[in-house]
């Protein structure tokens, strides 16, 4: 464990601060183009950025090669390119799914697509407060067919909603900073979690020795093996959208067409088994446990198993939501788990708000008393803007407690799974429907409850990873937990403006209808549909829904206690949070061939060349981002989007 009280920290700087406020802007105003409708790789889309990854090679291998032949000592420290890092990884998903790709659809979308059908405008209008959604014929009418001519945006609709989310949003941003600040020791220090993805800047961020223009992993000829293959294979790719005559090597391999005979035919239906090949993806899996990496694709490949096993039975269970709520179950269990390991400091760190002990906490990004007045102070506070928006009060604390728990354990799966891209197939409301019934909650607040998709539904590029992964690298680079945490907070409210701007920009001068259709159309309107259906069929407790809660809860606890006493036990319970997501689909058959080159090189190699095959596998990460962001690049120029990672 590094000790900072015995090292010189290093606080911002101002053109590091400048820099990464300059990096965020760029970020937000060009991501909804790229994203939305260019059609590229998402900038953001993962826990490990390419737009974060790209911009800051760009900075090491040019900036500061120019810098230093300049004048010795004028490039970028290691520390200066840590808050440029921390600033640009936090703002990295607010202007796409970590906030705006579900909101702005949202506060539109049930007043365009209402229709005397539907009955949407009978079932929940009544029930949406005007100051947080955008009514104004002309601006929801707009919004989607585009702007005519010679008409200007209609700000002065966006205004009231876009200063209530705004709100909304950095609160809840610092609801979850506060709990990061109370779980960064004992996940840092006391369990010493891998942080896998935070391993490639790291090195990156090493100063050069002497006069020497990059530093050693840059000099590194085994890496630069690994960087060739993903810029080989893309390079290859995204040429042959542009000449059709350049080879196009396949990375992509749809077997689940071959699942045509019963009971095998249940494997067609999404999400299938398919072989898609991601360089990057097997690269960090190099880098985790096998019994990780093992758990991922074993427990994707049984619940395949399970599927068709209920098919061939007859059983007449919606297989689906059997094992959605399975995982619901199992998410629990693992929330206490993560509560249990870290009860003592839990307890410590808690008990600073009463002044019964003194917490070692000078090095935090906060003190331990702030941080628990911040959480506790930040909970209410949301829980009362929910109740003015109409939600009950106890369906406000039930569903922000639970999603603080479902994203810890998402965020324990990043820093310590090395998971690039983590999702769950339910909503946290969907435990209000399996706990108690959706009759036992009344239509205002369903109503609202449709808006946990803002922050609570698609996890790719949700905020508490990137804020741990901050403070883990701040502690080996020597900055200073306290500067960063400013920086990141400036960050996040420019990140908020700007990437308002640049989504209504786009959005009315091309009309949703004419970007990307699951985003503006499909997302927008299902949470509504959904809506409609609970409203008009009300349900009780569905004994089917509890006992698959039950099993994937004992299912989790069995593996931990497996895990706990047995150390032949190599199955990992995190596999089995993840069996039934978008991200598992997209990645199972990418960590198979990774984890069989780790379990190979230490089977015949041992642990010596697994390490001199390191750079390599950090070079293919560092390879595809490079190639990934140099074909953004062209994207934007050409509008011809090429995707290499998962949309």
């Amino acid at each position: 464990m590094l000790d900072t009280s015995t090292l010189k920290l290093y606080s911002l700087t101002s053109r590091s601060m400048l820099i990464g406020l300059l990096g965020v802007t760029i970020q937000c105003l060009v991501t909804p183009y790229n994203d939305f409708l260019v059609g590229g790789t998402y900038l953001a889309g993962n826990h490990l950025p390419i737009a974060v990854v790209f911009s800051l090679t760009v900075l090491i291998l040019v900036v500061n090669v120019l810098l230093k032949r300049i004048k010795l000592g004028m490039q970028l420290s290691a520390a200066e390119l840590t808050i440029i890092w921390g600033m640009m990884l936090v703002a990295s998903g607010i202007p796409s799914s970590g906030l705006m790709r579900y909101l702005i659809p949202l506060l539109v979308s049930p007043f365009y697509f209402a229709t005397a059908e539907n009955e949407w405008a009978d079932l929940f209008h009544q029930h949406l407060p005007s100051w947080m959604v955008v009514s104004n014929s002309k601006a929801v009418s707009y919004f989607y067919e585009k702007l005519p001519d010679g008409e200007a945006i209609p700000w002065e609709a966006w205004l009231k909603p876009m200063l209530a989310w705004s709100g909304f949003a950095l609160v809840f941003f610092f609801m979850i900073i506060c709990w990061c600040v109370l779980l960064r020791k004992q996940w840092v220090e006391h369990e010493r979690f891998s942080f896998p993805l935070v391993q490639l800047p790291m090195d990156m961020f090493q100063p050069p020795e002497g006069r020497d223009l990059i530093n050693h992993f840059f000099k590194n000829h085994v890496m630069w093996i690994g960087f060739i293959i993903p810029v080989a294979l893309h390079g290859l790719r995204g040429l042959h959208l542009y000449f059709p005559s350049i080879p196009n090597p396949p990375v992509f391999f749809p077997i689940s067409r071959y699942f045509t005979e019963k009971p095998f035919s249940a494997l067609a239906w999404w999400p299938s088994v398919q072989f898609f090949i991601y360089p990057s993806v097997i690269a960090v899996v190099y880098l985790l446990t096998l019994e990780i990496s093992f758990s991922f694709w074993f427990f994707f490949l049984l619940t395949k198993m399970e599927t068709v096993l209920i098919y061939a039975a007859g059983f007449k269970i919606n297989a689906g939501m059997f094992q959605q709520n399975q995982q619901m179950g199992g998410f629990l269990v693992f929330i206490g788990f993560i509560i249990w390991l870290g009860r003592d400091h839990f307890k410590n760190t808690f008990s600073t708000l009463f002044e019964r002990k003194t917490a070692n906490d000078q090095n935090e990004p906060l003190p331990y008393a702030w941080a628990v007045i911040g959480l506790i102070c930040g909970l209410l506070l949301l829980a009362l803007m929910c109740m003015l928006a109409g939600m009950s009060f106890w369906v406000a604390i039930f569903i922000l407690v639970l999603f603080l728990g479902l994203s810890t354990v998402m965020t324990w799966m990043v820093v310590n799974g090395g998971l690039l891209f983590v999702l769950y197939s339910f909503l946290p409301g969907d435990y209000l429907i399996t706990l108690f019934g959706s009759a036992r909650v009344n239509a205002p607040s369903w109503t609202i409850v449709v808006y946990e998709r803002v922050l609570m539904f698609d996890m790719r590029e949700f905020m508490m990873p990137s804020v741990m992964n901050n403070f883990k690298i701040a502690d080996p680079i020597r900055v200073k937990q306290r500067s960063l945490l400013i920086v990141m907070g400036l960050a996040m409210v420019l990140a908020i403006g700007v990437s308002y701007y640049s989504s209504l920009n786009l959005i009315y001068k091309r009309g949703a209808l004419n970007l990307q259709h699951w985003t503006y159309v499909n997302s927008a309107t299902s949470p509504f549909t959904r809506l409609a259906s609970i409203l008009q069929h009300p349900t009780g407790i569905e004994i089917d829904r509890l006992t698959s809660l039950v099993i994937g809860g004992f299912a989790i606890f069995g593996m931990l206690l497996m895990r706990h006493h047995y150390l032949w036990w190599k199955i990992h319970p995190i596999g089995f949070l993840m069996t039934t997501s978008y991200a598992t689909y997209c990645y199972w058959f990418s960590f198979f061939l990774g984890w069989i080159c780790k379990y190979i090189m230490l089977k015949f190699g041992g642990f010596t060349y697994y390490r001199k095959l390191r750079p390599v596998f950090l070079g293919i990460i560092l390879g595809e981002c490079l190639i990934g962001g140099i074909w953004i690049i062209v994207g934007l120029v050409t509008g011809i989007g090429y995707r290499l990672l998962p949309g």
